[in-house]
Formats: C-alpha cells, structure tokens, sequence
C-alpha cells in the first residue's frame, strides 16, 4: 500500500513559511537595540538603523533553523495523512 504524501506545492508553501518566520525572529532580535535606543529617547538615522541587520552573518543559521522547522512541519503533515489514511482504507479494486 502506497504511504500518501503532501504534494510538492504545499511543501514549498511550508519551506516559504518556515524561512519568512526565520527571517522575522531574526529581524525581530536584530531591531531590539534600535527600538530600545529610539525609546529611551536617543534620535537616530535610517543608516545606523540598517547598521544593526547582520542577516549576512546569520544567514547560516537562518537557513539551518529553515531546513529543520521544514522538514518537521512536511513529517508532521505526511504523518497526518498517513493516520488519515489508516483509519480510513479506500478498498482495492481487483
């Protein structure tokens, strides 16, 4: 019996999702210091706002934490579908 699987558009819907909530932790820690300085009152240009993005230094990371919050999220799926599928046999014709 065949083991049902997400098709391969949802799985690229999965890795886009997975690497824009990445992107969004990682720019969420990187704007901390600038949103504090700019709270506590301290004025500051657009440039030294961009100075505090290091995605270039982070990049790896992001791309590993990417990889595994994928590949958890497209087993965890498969899995569904294949209880789904358990639960539920379609019969065979003969």
């Amino acid at each position: 019996m065949a083991v049902p699987s997400i098709p391969l558009k949802e799985k690229v819907l999965i890795c886009l999702g997975s690497f824009l909530l990445t992107l969004t932790i990682y720019l969420v820690i990187d704007l901390y210091t600038p949103l504090k300085q700019l709270l506590a009152g301290q004025k500051m240009t657009f440039s030294e706002v961009m100075a505090h993005f290091q995605l270039q230094k982070k990049a790896l990371f992001i791309g590993v934490i990417t990889v595994l919050v994928s590949r958890i999220t497209i087993r965890k799926r498969n899995q569904k579908l294949a209880d789904a599928a358990a639960l539920n046999p379609q019969p065979q014709p003969h």
